[in-house]
């Protein structure tokens, strides 16, 4: 008997190693994770000096746009919706710490990320 139970173990291993592959597969061939570049924040105050390196990923149906440079993202039901909350994040981060500056509030990490973004992107309006 005990030799009918190693065997089960291993054929329900065996099953589960499938199906792992299976999910593995199927998300290789849907193309994500995938790196865009981004050149407009979609906010006509605001131009991309630089284009923002995006990382776009897919899971269970909800898409994730992260810029790992500057540790921002955007959630959405669809890549563009990922994409527009980024983009919302980006512009409502660089108020802040344009505002924050200006009072010479800042610390030493978000000074550090304040003159990274002026890099990227800089005001137009």
């Amino acid at each position: 008997m005990d030799q009918v139970a190693a065997v089960e173990k291993t054929l329900y291993d065996l099953q589960v190693q499938v199906l792992d592959m299976r999910d593995l597969l199927v998300h290789i061939r849907s193309g994500y994770p995938r790196q865009i570049q981004l050149e407009n924040l979609r906010d006509s105050r605001y131009e991309v000096m630089r284009a923002i390196p995006v990382v776009l990923e897919e899971d269970e149906g909800q898409y994730v746009a992260t810029w790992y440079d500057a540790d921002l993202f955007g959630y959405g039901d669809r890549e563009q919706e990922a994409l527009d909350d980024l983009c919302e994040s980006i512009v409502s981060l660089w108020e802040v710490l344009k505002r924050e500056s200006a009072g010479r509030k800042l610390g030493k990490t978000l000074t550090r990320q304040w003159a990274f973004l002026q890099k990227v992107i800089r005001e137009v309006a």
